[in-house]
């Protein structure tokens, strides 16, 4: 009786020993933070009409170069960024938020760009009448009166307040009380339009 839970409790300990090595592998090169950076260093950018960043990953062992392995994204229509992190300005717009992304783990940077044309969205709505625990469809004028909603990249400056359908552009699903900047923008040859709103949700 005694060899037989003996002999339980080591295969137990070898199961738990075989999961927990493969769990290991599987998230080795996960990365434990990843910071975003200008070439240079900076912590934010100016794309004027154009500006290189960096992507730093910080393993167990020390500090790794991603910028080339990492996912990039731009929070704008009005900026454009490359799989090498380079920002190219479409426009002029402020708070440009450019993310990375590498194993899950992801950083970002904040900055502007300068140059080409940039029109103004109108975004609607607008105010503090929109209640937690439902959804919304925002939607984005240009200044011909013409609804760009469909075409429009859509961004929430808090994403635990409000967060935007990857899938039906403009439909915002809204988390919690608070409040959060809604923006909108789109692109096309050499201009780009963009706005935004001030939520507050209750």
């Amino acid at each position: 009786m005694r060899n037989a839970r003996r002999m339980s409790l080591i295969l137990c300990a070898l199961v738990l020993f075989a999961i927990a090595s493969s769990c290991k592998g599987f998230f080795v090169n996960q990365p434990n933070s990843l910071s975003v950076t200008t070439a240079t260093g900076g912590s934010s950018f100016t794309a004027s009409p154009t500006a290189q960043l960096k992507a730093t990953a910080s393993y167990g062992s020390g500090n790794k170069d991603v910028t080339n392995s990492a996912n990039w994204q731009s929070s704008t229509a009005c900026a454009t960024v490359s799989s090498t992190g380079l920002v190219t300005a479409v426009g002029s717009a402020s708070s440009v938020s450019v993310s990375a992304t590498l194993a899950g783990v992801s950083g970002s940077i904040t900055g502007s760009t300068t140059g080409g044309t940039t029109q103004t969205l109108t975004i609607t709505p607008t105010g503090t009448q929109l209640l937690a625990n439902g959804t919304v469809q925002f939607t984005a004028t240009d200044s011909g009166s013409n609804d760009v909603t469909s075409n429009a990249t859509w961004t929430s400056s808090n994403t635990s307040v409000l967060t935007f359908s990857t899938s039906s552009p403009g439909l915002a699903t809204l988390l919690a009380a608070g409040t959060t900047t809604v923006s909108a923008s789109t692109a096309s040859s050499g201009s780009c339009a963009s706005g935004t709103a001030s939520i507050t949700v209750q």
